[in-house]
């Protein structure tokens, strides 16, 4: 009996392991202007009493579309968002919501903006490969150096980054196709 709980424990914990493997981050080629970005992400977001690590998958359409999913350790979804055409719903694990204003009142930042975010609308400032963007209730930086690959929302609230793995700016490709380098 020992030996069986003994064993499941192991492979359990494997299997853990496995789930969390270090991913090589893609060469990614951020296009001056796009209005489209389909991505295989990690997601660490620190906020409030929550904390959370985990990867996710994105799909953005500017100016009024976006679904992420955002996934538990062994592959579940554990939040998703989706928006488009006028249709908005957010799944948690054991809710449905299809207010935008819950999707405020949870993360602190619009749909619109988030989408704005995401396909690099606005003002930039900065450097080279570290811009930033002053919002009313948070800043929005931008790490897209040939290894960072990160966008952060920082807020009094707390902050969240999304580090791209792999991306693709045209729709209808998959990803892994097109606007990766060096591999």
């Amino acid at each position: 009996m020992k030996k069986a709980l003994l064993l499941c424990v192991a492979i359990s914990l494997f299997f853990c392991a496995c789930s969390h493997i270090y991913k090589k981050t893609a060469l990614i080629a951020w296009p001056e202007d796009f209005d489209y970005v389909e991505a295989f992400c990690e997601i660490d977001l620190r906020f409030e009493d929550q904390q959370y690590s985990g990867e996710m998958s994105l799909k953005v359409e500017y100016p009024g579309s976006i679904f992420i999913e955002v996934y538990g350790p062994f592959g579940n979804t554990v939040l998703s968002v989706a928006r488009s055409g006028g249709r908005f719903v957010m799944h948690t694990e054991n809710k449905e919501l299809t207010n935008e204003d819950d999707f405020f009142r949870f993360f602190h930042i619009r749909i619109d903006d988030i989408i704005e975010d995401l396909t690099f609308k606005g003002t930039l400032t900065g450097p080279g490969n570290v811009l930033r963007k002053e919002r009313e209730n948070y800043t929005v930086t931008y790490y897209t150096g040939d290894d960072e690959n990160r966008i952060c929302w920082s807020g009094q609230k707390g902050d969240f980054c999304v580090k791209f793995l792999e991306a693709n700016f045209s729709k209808g490709e998959s990803i892994g196709k097109g606007d990766r380098r060096g591999e």
